[in-house]
């Protein structure tokens, strides 16, 4: 058995390199295919490194090079099962410059299910792929033959399968990869297996089996336009996928639904219609099955491009030869050969990455192969100054860690609890709330975030308002074993007046996005106002349905706001919305600007939300008069949400619709006389000692005054379903950045 393997060697072999002058540099393997040597930088330098692998058997494998760049090397490496000593030599100007040797033991785990490769061939297939002039294309069936679509898709699958072990071990969760299903077989992976003479039995070996898999359709249905995927006016557009799965069942045996096959296909039949300027017979899809078969296509119209053997890596991912104009330039990124060697594994390995699971994130998943695929391989003056994209998001190997495919000794098992663990970002208020259920002093001057899944947190990311995201990744003793992570905002000095968000990552691979964690912080009692000691204290009622964990819409306001002329405006009215249920309620300032207590779009779109009420009233706020309290009543009425409000002024005046009796809907209803008030207002007070009618009063304390409200609403309908009061200390000015904090801030 083989298998393309790079990454960390054993403890008693591993080496540490220490920073000197690049110039400097000892011939060393910093990581197993990773090195550094002396940087020769001498024109026209020929330096290079060589490997020689020797199996437990004494078996040696042909020696293979590999290229250096600024005083740095990359190689790929054969592994046999058992010790494998594995000889780097470096090369310099026609001699050997050093040497250095490792010992790496390699268990191959055969009782994981394998990544199966397949190639679907048309009924009436000519078993030939595209193939253009630079490759001898129409001369030669080197790269054209069906025999070397095998070799190349069989050394790609190797290169995929290092790349993502490697991926694994550089994100700290072990050198894990999915394994290839393997049979004795010529060993194609080396160059000596294409010059082999007929009946040569000394080049046998365990290597990738590729399963030809004949189809029922012909060349001219599989190069059909209306099923190719790149012709916008195809009417089947998905047909491709189809033809390959309904192959695969009715070849039986690994490919049955039962067996849960993961299956990367490739499409021999696909090709490059000059006449069409379509790539005809492709479609780059990719759908994971959890109970069938989970498969990821791929057309062969770029697999020329592809190396046949371990030898062929370093050329196929440095050459700059344009490929004309006789084959696909799939995505205009395909004018070289390297481009349509990097696009052509890359987007293959993308489609099996959904074959997996994996959804459309970033790296791999998001096209990042197309321009620094080789980085992975090869270190060589074509990549620099590009950034590596051609990695798994860490969301995708999080995913794949918990299949049986990526499985390694000592994991622990993957139940349905670990698997469905949600992660929440929420206040911390755990440990600054005294027994007696009041809050700690240090609480009135924290900002603190708890993020926790109780399948271990593996990755946190801040990013404040423009500003590049900060991420937070657990050592490798913390990441896994920690369920809860506290942030204290206020030690990090994060900037209140711009948004601030977080993305929260468990180690299952759930995400949580919080796109402002200031208007999370609206869960706490109070709000602090940073650079002061002034903190806004806060009350609420929650209708009797309100839910936690349901995606509110979250909003706040003051009396007081902005305006666009960059001067405080006093509110001067507010419209109490009601009917059937509280819709909400609108605050109008003085510079004509209105602020919604509730959503302030539409139903997500552009549009501002406008709330409903055949009960609504609205009322002025006289200068100098305040809001003396806020009568809520929390019973849904079948609606869900907080059935009425109503406000007084300290002048004595009141307004808005309670909605209470559910036997008459005028019973608050203003035209009564003043013995009805007061007979009503009594009601009302007495459901603040449990009586049925469910009214709440909020209001501030002796020495505060009420300065804006606070809530959660439905975000289609606005209904609101928690309302609440924003108190300040009496005769306080408040901070003028108080006005400019999100959290407070909600102007339609």
């Amino acid at each position: 058995m083989a298998r393309l393997s790079f990454g960390t060697a054993s403890d008693t072999t591993k080496q540490y390199v220490h920073t000197i002058p690049i110039e400097k540099k000892p011939f060393t393997v910093t990581n197993l295919v990773h090195g550094e040597c002396q940087d020769f930088d001498y024109p026209g330098d020929t330096s290079y490194v060589s490997v020689a692998t020797t199996d437990i058997l004494g078996q040696s494998q042909p020696v293979h090079h590999w290229p250096l760049n600024e005083g740095h090397w990359k190689s790929l490496v054969m592994l046999s099962p058992g010790f494998n000593t594995i000889v780097f030599t470096l090369h310099h100007c026609g001699g050997v410059s050093d040497s250095t040797q490792m010992t790496v033991n390699y268990v191959p785990l055969l009782q994981l299910p394998p990544l199966h490769l397949a190639i679907l061939v048309a009924k009436d297939s000519p078993l030939l792929i595209d193939c253009p002039p630079a490759k001898y294309g129409g001369i030669s069936t080197a790269h054209s033959s069906i025999d070397a679509a095998i070799s190349k898709l069989r050394m790609s699958a190797y290169m995929w399968q290092a790349a993502t072990a490697e991926d694994f071990r550089q994100k700290g969760l072990g050198r894990r990869s999915f394994r290839l299903d393997e049979e004795w077989m010529t060993n194609t992976t080396m160059r000596m297996a294409h010059q082999q003479t007929p009946g040569d039995s000394t080049l046998m070996r365990a290597a990738a089996k590729i399963h030809i898999i004949r189809s029922e359709k012909s060349v001219a249905e599989i190069r059909n336009a209306d099923v190719a995927q790149q012709n916008s006016n195809g009417r089947n557009r998905d047909a491709l996928h189809q033809y390959f799965e309904a192959a695969l069942r009715k070849t039986g045996g690994p490919f049955e639904s039962k067996c849960r096959p993961v299956v990367a296909g490739l499409i021999l039949d696909a090709h490059y219609s000059a006449e069409k300027s379509m790539i005809l017979g492709h479609a780059a899809l990719g759908c994971h099955k959890p109970d069938g078969i989970s498969l990821g296509i791929f057309g062969s119209h770029l697999t020329y491009s592809w190396p046949r053997f371990l030898e062929e890596v370093p050329a196929c991912l440095t050459d700059m030869t344009l490929t004309g104009d006789t084959v696909g330039n799939d995505n205009g990124e395909c004018d070289t050969m390297r481009g349509a060697c990097f696009v052509g594994q890359g987007a293959f390995l993308h489609e099996v990455g959904h074959a997996f699971g994996a959804d459309h994130t970033t790296g791999i998943m998001a096209r990042g192969y197309s321009k620094s695929w080789a980085m992975n391989f090869v270190d060589h003056r074509t990549n620099d100054k590009v950034f590596n994209d051609s990695k798994w998001d860490l969301r995708d190997v999080l995913q794949f860690k918990m299949l049986p495919h990526f499985a390694l000794p000592g994991d622990r098992p993957v139940d349905k609890n670990f698997k469905n663990a949600s992660v929440n970002i929420e206040v911390d208020l755990e440990n600054f709330v005294e027994s007696e259920g009041t809050l700690k002093d240090s609480a009135l001057h924290e900002d603190i975030l708890k993020i926790s899944c109780a399948a271990g947190i593996a990755q946190i990311k801040i990013k404040s308002g423009s500003e590049e995201p900060q991420t937070m990744f657990m050592d490798d003793t913390w990441r896994g074993d920690c369920p809860a992570v506290s942030i204290n905002l206020t030690q990090h000095k994060v900037d209140r007046t711009k948004p601030l968000e977080m993305i929260a990552l468990g180690m299952n691979g759930k995400q949580r996005v919080v796109k402002d964690a200031w208007i999370l912080l609206q869960q706490r009692p109070y709000v602090l106002i940073p650079g002061s000691s002034v903190v806004l204290r806060k009350k609420s009622v929650k209708s009797d349905e309100f839910c936690e964990g349901v995606d509110y819409t979250s909003w706040a306001m003051l009396l007081n706001h902005r305006g666009k002329d960059g001067k405080l405006h006093r509110a001067t009215s507010i419209d109490l919305r009601v009917g059937c249920t509280m819709d909400g309620a609108v605050v109008n300032y003085a510079d004509g600007q209105e602020e919604n207590c509730g959503p302030t779009r539409e139903n997500g779109s552009d549009g501002d939300h406008h709330f409903g009420g055949h009960a609504s009233e609205s009322h002025d706020l006289p200068a100098g008069e305040t809001i003396t309290k806020v009568l809520v009543c929390r019973h849904s009425r079948g609606w869900g949400s907080l059935a009425g409000i109503r406000m007084f002024l300290s002048n004595g005046d009141r307004w808005g619709y309670l909605n209470n009796n559910e036997d008459s809907g005028d019973s608050d209803s203003e035209t009564e006389d003043n013995e009805d008030e007061e007979e009503e207002e009594d009601t009302e007070e007495e459901g603040l000692n449990g009586d049925n009618t469910g009214v709440v009063t909020l209001m501030p304390e002796d020495n505060e005054v009420i300065v804006g409200f606070y809530g959660h609403s439905e975000p289609r309908s606005g209904y609101t379903y928690e309302f609440g009061i924003l108190t300040a200390p009496k005769a306080l000015e408040l901070p003028d950045v108080v006005y400019d904090l999100p959290e407070l801030r909600n102007i339609a």
